[in-house]
This record gives C-alpha cells, sequence and structure tokens, in this order.
C-alpha cells in the first residue's frame, strides 16, 4: 500500500492483512476440514491471524511462514499469548523457496499474497509442499475488467501490478503449477470496506496525534481512495481451491 517500512504502523488496528481474509480461512475450515492429526502450511502468513484462528479451532499443526520481521514476532507473540506454541511453528523464509520437504503437508494456503512473494513460484512451492490428494488454497487480487489502454501514472502501484490476471487466468497459472482448480470465490465488495476501516483509524490517529504525523496520514488516506477508485472500475479478491493430483 505505501513504504514497506510503515507496514506495521499501516496494519496496527487489523489483524488480517488483505481483504476477504477472514472468510478465506472458513473457506480453508470448510475444504480441509483439519483435525488434531492434520498439518497444515501458511505462506506469508502476516500476523499469524489465519493460523491462531484454524490451530485454535482445530488443534492442528501449522508451520507459519514470513519474511518481514516485525509480522514473524506478532505471530510468535500470538502463538505464545493463546498458548498455541506447540501447534504453531514460525519460519523465516521466502515463500519461493520453503525450507520444507516435499509432500509434507495435508494441506497449504497463501492468503492475499501469492502475488506478492512470485505467483509462479509461490504456487509450485505450495504444490511441491502439499500431500497428493491434499488442497491448495490461495487468495488474490484479479482484474475484474482489465483496462484498455494501461493504466497510466495516476494509479501509481496498480498500474504496474504483476501478474495482471484474470479469474480465468489466474486459474491456468495454478493447473499450470500442478493443481486441479474445483472452484473459486469472489468476495463481494463488502470485504474492502471492512479491509479498509481499521486503516482509516489509523490516518485519523496519526493526524490527532501529537506532534501530528500529516503526511502518514495522507499516505494511508490516499492509497485507500486510489484502491477504492480500482475496486470499483477494475479489481475483484477472489479465492481459489485446488487439489494436488
Amino acid at each position: 500500500m505505501t513504504r514497506v517500512t510503515d507496514f506495521a504502523r499501516i496494519y496496527a488496528r487489523q489483524e488480517y492483512l488483505t481483504p476477504g481474509a477472514a472468510e478465506t480461512v472458513e473457506i480453508i475450515a470448510e475444504t480441509v476440514s483439519p483435525t488434531e492429526h492434520s498439518v497444515l502450511l501458511d505462506v506469508a502468513c502476516g500476523k499469524g491471524e489465519a493460523a491462531a484462528t484454524l490451530a485454535g479451532r482445530f488443534a492442528c499443526s501449522i508451520a507459519a511462514v514470513e519474511l518481514n520481521d516485525s509480522f514473524i514476532h506478532h505471530t510468535a507473540a500470538k502463538a505464545w499469548f493463546f498458548n498455541l506454541r506447540d501447534l504453531i511453528t514460525v519460519l523465516r523464509a521466502d515463500g519461493r523457496r520453503l525450507p520444507v520437504g516435499e509432500a509434507t503437508f495435508d494441506a497449504a494456503y497463501c492468503i492475499g499474497a501469492p502475488s506478492i512473494v512470485g505467483l509462479e513460484g509461490c504456487l509450485r512451492e505450495l504444490a511441491r509442499a502439499t500431500k497428493r490428494g491434499g488442497y491448495v488454497i490461495a487468495s488474490d487480487i484479479i482484474w475484474r475488467r482489465k483496462p484498455d489502454p494501461l493504466l497510466g501514472d495516476e494509479w501509481h502501484w496498480l498500474a504496474a501490478f504483476e501478474p495482471k490476471l484474470s479469474l480465468d487466468e489466474y486459474v491456468a497459472v495454478i493447473q499450470g503449477a500442478g493443481l486441479h482448480v474445483e472452484r473459486s470465490h469472489v468476495h463481494a465488495r463488502s470485504v474492502w470496506e471492512d479491509y479498509w476501516r481499521p486503516m482509516r483509524q489509523v490516518a485519523e490517529e496519526a493526524k490527532t496525534s501529537q506532534p501530528a504525523d500529516i503526511g502518514f496520514a495522507d499516505d494511508i488516506e490516499s492509497a485507500v481512495a486510489l484502491e477504492r477508485r480500482a475496486v470499483e472500475i477494475y479489481i475483484d479478491y477472489a479465492t481459489f481451491v485446488a487439489r494436488k493430483q
């Protein structure tokens, strides 16, 4: 959204870091039906909310992978606070080069981050790490309608967003990783408002703090306004449920 160094501050008021994440966790729960014997892989785990939710509900074991140090510390602290440290293992690693064995996990997921990690590499690793017959679930931003001509400079990060994939194109990439897509779910646009609301709260707090941080607040508000325009015209968030053949 803005400067990488500001991520922890931007997301200070929320545990899920992408639109529709809570709904995606429910899709994972319903699809995988984890048990205390299940071992799951969470790539780009963010603040560890999905891992904590699933481990807390099903007593399944989860390897939570993340590169951002502040999120690694947050996930580890969350596992400790909720007495899940025996179930959640936090790994600092690149999602394109996972330090895990082949066919190790009953299911794997990446919520909102495959394109950030590197789409094809992330999907290949998710597939490699999952047992045959296991599920791989991913959510990500997609084009609802591709712009023509390409977006101009006023769209900032969205103009350079790669990969620029429609829903069908995203399905094709997942299947190219050796997975069979069983279904896809496009999230309602209301999930974006839920995602932006705590960010706007952080912006308001920055404006009213002493001393006020107007620049930081403007960064957030400008980014939210840009994303809102993009959602109205071009983009959606989708969750894909695939299975390793």
